[in-house]
């Protein structure tokens, strides 16, 4: 018999992650078919839902992302098969738009907003192929609160001004994305903490202004070409493959990145493979049980195999002989020390020296950082030992999945885990995930424009005033009108500016997530989940309401906004809802259910 209420679900957050959990959930309501009517909620800051603010589609084209179309795909390769009859990955909708081949645009690097539309796109089409007995509802709205009345639960969002709520129901899929952060010092007409989109959040910076920049990773470089390129100035390449800039003269007079290291990322190139890859040292790590590993005594010496293995692989090759891997790795050593004998003129593969560039006294810190761009960015005449170095970085790409696994759900020791968190992390990821070269050779022609200036990059010393911020170093001082964050937020439940989080634990739905014993283990500023993703409450019972994507990361480790397959929660979410609606169909007719007020 069908139920008299609707099943109600909600899903909070509609980017990347909360566009997978919709597409799961329609897969499953029409390959497990019940009568009963479903209600399905979508919340969203914008009406860009399916895209976010990162991959919204009224951003500009010059925004780039920093890996190839080939690795794009909304759809997933696993049942049950979507809704949309004929789903296509990313190549292939850009090949159709393009009269060209999938093939053809597979190792290119789309715009962000080219990735936006295709994913907005996939949303509307989600939504033309509902099942019969789907309501769907869409919400402009920020859910800032999460209640609990019997076995249901209640959402409280702003929209407009207003203060609303929806209750009655019975599932949630949340799925917020990086948290915004509130500075207790700045306001907001000389602080921007959150860079997307870039054409409302940086429309009242001026050709009077100097903006300094906290970070030096993808955000910079983005808010640097929205402050330049996307005020009317020209990048024309030269010759040799670089760009001379051209200004309009509605650039802001400087722009001042920084950062605690000063080092930017390195490029990310689509490296074709010396042979074939061999299996991963880091990978005998997978057997063990019970992990609680340290970083530094178990990880970190495998990875610096792998990475080593990589270098001298790539040096091996310049200089026409093999590297033979082995499981014992002191026979790849045997071959390395003949080979510096060979060879002394190439220098010892050193992760320090990846991780942490010393600078050159005798230079500047302008121009220190602005070789290390140069030599990494030279592409037909690059140094070799630069193309080793930039090969041994990539090997952190293929290695994260694995130590993905090792420290998921607390596999680290907490002091390990803590260690990893706020000094590996920030570090491997600037190696390992870096900008398309492009994108770095046009920061160099801005550099030589005068416009961005690293003379503050290495850590300087920050002052606050009334009207934005002093920046010094010793040598030099400034005072700069905005500052623009462009790190990537880390989780903390209480700087949360929603305050959802924080509500959910009040609320006695979550509770902070700590590796080890509470008063002394580390707490990573995230909610504890389990592995499948479900809250677990202060009782330590799972809640129906799962985490998924970013508000997991510091629990499992690097999700990675576009993927389907890395920490996929929206599958076992979607599967366990199945479960729940189709119990309930079983449930005897005279069990009575709290009526639903729907929004008050």
């Amino acid at each position: 018999m069908m139920h008299p209420l609707p099943f109600k679900i909600a899903i909070v957050g509609l980017g990347p992650k909360g566009l997978y959990g919709f597409e799961r959930i329609l897969a499953q309501l029409k390959a497990h078919p019940v009568k009963d009517t479903v209600e399905i909620h979508l919340f969203n800051k914008t009406r860009f839902m399916g895209s976010g603010d990162v991959y919204r589609s009224d951003q500009p084209d010059y925004l780039l992302m920093n890996f190839s179309n080939a690795h794009i795909n909304m759809w997933p390769q696993e049942a049950p098969p979507p809704v949309v009859k004929y789903p296509v990955r990313f190549s292939e909708y850009l090949a159709a738009a393009q009269q060209s081949t999938p093939a053809a645009v597979d190792p290119l690097y789309a715009s962000r907003t080219t990735v936006g539309e295709y994913l907005e796109k996939g949303f509307e089409d989600l939504c033309q192929n509902l099942p019969d007995n789907v309501q769907l509802h869409r919400h402009i709205a920020e859910v800032c609160s999460i209640d609990k009345q019997g076995e249901q639960y209640t959402l409280g969002f702003h929209r407009q001004g207003e203060t609303l709520t929806l209750d009655g129901i019975h599932n949630i899929l949340i799925t917020t994305g990086h948290q915004r952060h509130i500075s207790p010092v700045l306001t907001p007409d000389n602080f921007i903490p959150f860079l997307y989109p870039v054409n409302e959040t940086l429309k009242e910076i001026t050709h009077k202004d100097t903006v300094a920049v906290k970070g030096l990773g993808l955000t910079f470089i983005d808010a640097a070409l929205a402050l330049t390129q996307g005020r009317g100035g020209t990048f024309a390449e030269t010759e040799d493959g670089h760009y001379n800039y051209t200004p309009s003269g509605n650039e802001p007079k400087h722009i001042y990145p920084y950062s605690t290291s000063g080092w930017p990322m390195l490029p990310k190139y689509n490296f074709d493979t010396i042979g074939n890859e061999p299996e991963l040292y880091i990978e005998n790590l997978k057997h063990i049980q019970n992990k609680r590993l340290s970083f530094t005594n178990t990880i970190l010496p495998l990875l610096c195999k792998d990475m080593e293995y990589a270098y001298y692989n790539t040096l091996f090759a310049h200089e026409k002989q093999v590297l033979a891997h082995s499981t014992h790795y002191e026979k790849v050593q045997a071959q390395i020390t003949a080979f510096h004998k060979k060879h002394p003129e190439h220098p010892a593969f050193s992760l320090e020296t990846l991780l942490n560039p010393e600078f050159d006294p005798k230079k500047s810190t302008h121009q220190n950082v602005l070789d290390y761009l140069a030599a990494f960015t030279a592409e037909d005449d690059r140094d070799i030992v630069h193309e080793a170095q930039l090969r041994a970085a990539a090997v952190w790409r293929r290695v994260s999945p694995v130590f993905n696994e090792l420290y998921s759900f607390g596999g680290l020791k907490a002091d390990a885990h803590q260690e990893f968190d706020r000094y590996y992390f920030g570090k491997l990821n600037r190696i390992a995930y870096g900008p398309p070269p492009e994108n770095l050779k046009k920061i160099l022609a801005l550099a030589k424009a005068g416009i961005v200036d690293f003379r503050f990059a290495k850590n300087p010393k920050i002052k606050h005033h009334d009207t934005g911020i002093i920046l010094s170093n010793g040598s030099f001082i400034s005072v700069c009108d905005v500052l623009i964050d462009a790190r990537i937020p880390k989780n903390e439940i209480k700087k949360e500016s929603s305050g959802l989080f924080c509500s959910l634990c009040k609320n006695k739905l979550a509770r902070p997530f700590v590796n080890g014993f509470r008063l002394m283990g580390y707490a990573p500023g995230i909610l504890e989940i389990d592995r499948n993703g479900n809250l677990i409450n202060k009782q330590g019972a799972p809640e129906n309401i799962t985490l998924y994507g970013t508000p997991t990361e510091g629990l499992v480790h690097d999700n990675d906004t576009l993927s389907r397959t890395r920490n996929n929660f929206a599958g076992p979410w979607a599967a366990a809802v199945i479960k729940q609606l189709t119990n309930r169909t079983h449930e005897s007719n005279n069990q009575t259910t709290a009526p639903v007020t729907g929004y008050q």
